[in-house]
């Protein structure tokens, strides 16, 4: 199945790609980006960006966010619904862009819910996924492969039916 190109006002969600690595260590190499996430280690290579575009670029429903033509961040449904982005791209309403577009195009394909969780310091994250309608479902640990540690996390969860009626469907 060939991966679809999804496309916001500003963003065009595709595959990734080799090409992409250069950006993906700009913006992973951050511990303020890094720190948030689970399975990426701080400091990120360019041989952790190579793996992780080979990877990524043969699961159906992982997208790079291509921003003003650079790979700033990616999103996707691959067991859960997860994302990260650059930090000099935060506060500028790009993700939850990113996050509805993929959203509506994962249940658009019949699925009935999707899990989502973020670690409990991370407001931003918080913020863009009860902005997109999901609810929490309770609270978990989770290792930080960047901080080296067990971390608290909070679990939530978005049904289709939820999804649909936030926006009016």
């Amino acid at each position: 199945m060939t991966q679809p190109i999804l496309t916001t006002a500003r963003l065009t969600l595709r595959a990734l790609r080799a090409e992409d690595a250069p950006d993906v260590v700009r913006a992973l190499n951050d511990f303020e980006v890094s720190k948030w996430l689970t399975r990426v280690p701080y400091p990120y290579s360019v041989h952790d960006a190579n793996w992780f575009t080979r990877r990524v670029a043969a699961i159906a429903f992982v997208f790079g966010l291509e921003f003003q033509g650079r790979i700033i961040g990616t999103i996707g449904c691959e067991g859960e619904f997860g994302y990260w982005l650059g930090r000099e791209y935060w506060g500028r309403g790009l993700m939850p862009e990113a996050a509805q577009a993929i959203l509506e195009a994962y249940f658009a394909q019949g699925h009935d819910q999707i899990e989502a969780g973020y670690f409990t310091e991370n407001a931003r994250s918080s913020h863009v996924l009860r902005k997109m309608g999901f609810v929490e479902t309770g609270q978990s640990r989770s290792f930080s492969l960047a901080q080296g540690q067990e971390v608290d996390r909070i679990d939530m969860i978005l049904p289709r039916e939820a999804f649909e009626a936030r926006n009016g469907n």
